[in-house]
């Protein structure tokens, strides 16, 4: 779902949820500038998705109109159907890299990265002939995966592994850099997709 589809749907949520809200707030909570709330809300009213009313204290009411609910509705159909044609898309790469592990004997793996791509990674390793041994994620070292305490860095983890996949979207260059730098042989690292 495009940026613009997921802020429109967002908005329309925080509407529907028909609590006093300020741009101000809607920008803190959405993450975006305060001029593009104002822009979303105009929009919205023009295609009749809302109304704007005032309510004491100098502060405007957002109401949901039933064709904004069509539009909510739709759109959240829409983030649905993207997530889970995302989600069978990365159950088949995943599907294909492991049984490409399988075939070369390869059995332990570690993840690096323990977010949604990992969840995914590790739904599609579940029953096969591969075990999870370890998981590396140094913005969320401390905390647990699975079965798994996640790790900072490879140093601190003492498993033994035959591949590391990087299950994370963002920055592969440079974690591959990391990687190289803490002894990690390049033809063990493999990546989601």
């Amino acid at each position: 779902m495009e940026s613009k589809s997921l802020k429109t749907l967002q908005l329309l949520e925080v509407i529907a949820a028909d609590q006093p809200t300020s741009q101000r707030e809607l920008s803190d909570r959405l993450h975006i500038s305060l001029g593009l709330v104002n822009a979303y809300i105009k929009r919205l009213v023009n295609k009749g998705h809302c109304k704007v009313t005032t309510i004491p204290k100098k502060r405007a009411k957002y109401i949901l109109t039933p064709a904004g609910e069509i539009e909510k509705t739709r759109l959240t159909y829409q983030y649905i159907s993207r997530s889970y044609q995302y989600f069978q898309s990365a159950q088949d790469r995943l599907q294909g890299l492991y049984t490409e592990l399988q075939s070369q004997g390869k059995t332990r793996v570690v993840f690096y990265g323990a977010g949604e791509i990992a969840d995914i990674a590790y739904l599609a390793i579940t029953g096969l002939p591969l075990q999870l041994v370890g998981v590396v994620d140094p913005k969320r070292a401390g905390s647990r995966f699975a079965d798994f305490e996640v790790h900072a860095s490879l140093r601190h983890s003492n498993e033994q592994y035959d591949a590391l996949l990087i299950a994370v979207v963002d920055n592969h260059p440079t974690i591959v850099h990391n990687l190289k730098a803490v002894g990690v042989p390049p033809g063990k690292i493999r990546f989601f997709g």
